[in-house]
């Protein structure tokens, strides 16, 4: 062997080596079985990548699946005007509340995402891995619950967290970058909304994470002295005078359309805009922000 064939084995065996080594990285971060733990103790075990997945609601398990790359293995999903387009080709399972059991052991899913504590027992009992995370009682209330869940479903789904934790600190980046644009932007009084079918009203409070992004658009929340999402009168609406309304924007024509609201600061100065709420709790809080902040201080992002 020359000089020079021994120079480029020992170059080649080098190359060899470190693709095994973090090819074996790789295998040890990607483990299965993983076991999370929800916020009620309860556990959830995979013993391997899970393949065909369901949600039942609410959407934030759709998009937190999406944005992991995970939309491909979503096979079954409740009704909802808000889940994200890259999964709507799922079979339907009826409303969230009530979906359809039988549809969902058809379906012979290895993971189960969301729904309620009587589904979960129900799914259980037929040996289906169910989860539903997010905290006991309150649920979801802050940005950290949220990127605490997202770690657990890139667990669940990847074997390991590194997706997720790349999807966090894109997101978090998005929010400084959106919040620097604030500086020195005055506090508008803001009201989230929403309403049921009959105009009947419920605002977001603290512990909220419509209230988190409140505060970090630079605005204060009139219903801050709520806690969660409570019920509120229109004597309240007007007594809190909101100059800026943010309402899930299936829901703005059952507010825009009562006509004793119409001496609100918002409504005088047509500050009332219509979101999608379902990414208030989802990996795309960077997204959820931005809106906020481009209702609440258009000036901030002219060009």
């Amino acid at each position: 062997m020359t000089a020079t064939t021994s120079r480029r084995f020992v170059a080649w065996a080098r190359v060899l080596v470190c693709a095994l080594l973090w090819a074996g990285v790789g295998r040890s971060q990607a483990a299965y079985p993983v076991r999370v733990t929800d916020a009620d103790g309860r556990i959830t075990e995979l013993t391997r990548s899970p393949q065909r997945i369901v949600v039942l609601g609410p959407a934030l398990y759709a998009y937190m699946l999406v944005d992991l790359g995970a939309a491909a293995r979503v096979v079954g999903i409740t009704q909802s005007a808000d889940n994200p387009v890259e999964v709507q080709s799922a079979t339907s399972l009826g409303q969230s509340l009530l979906p359809d059991l039988e549809r969902i052991v058809k379906l012979q899913p290895d993971l189960v995402l969301g729904g309620t504590e009587s589904v979960h027992k129900q799914l259980a009992s037929l040996s289906i891995v169910t989860f539903a995370g997010g905290r006991s009682g309150a649920g979801i209330v802050s940005s950290q619950d949220v990127f605490a869940l997202l770690r657990q479903i890139g667990q669940l789904v990847d074997g390991d967290t590194r997706a997720a934790d790349r999807l966090i600190e894109q997101t978090r980046a998005e929010m400084l970058a959106v919040e620097s644009k604030l500086a020195g932007s005055s506090r508008f009084r803001v009201a989230v909304l929403y309403a049921g079918p009959r105009g009947n009203l419920f605002a977001a409070g603290a512990e909220t994470p419509e209230d988190e992004l409140v505060e970090r658009s630079a605005a204060k929340n009139v219903f801050g002295h709520l806690r969660h999402h409570k019920p509120v009168s229109v004597e309240e609406l007007l007594r809190v005078q909101p100059e800026v309304i943010l309402i899930d924007q299936t829901q703005l024509p059952l507010l825009t359309a009562q006509a004793v609201l119409r001496s609100v600061p918002a409504m005088r100065s047509g500050r009332v805009f219509g979101i999608n709420a379902a990414v208030h709790g989802s990996s795309r809080l960077g997204l959820a922000l931005r809106t906020y902040a481009q209702r609440i201080h258009p000036q901030a992002f002219a060009p």
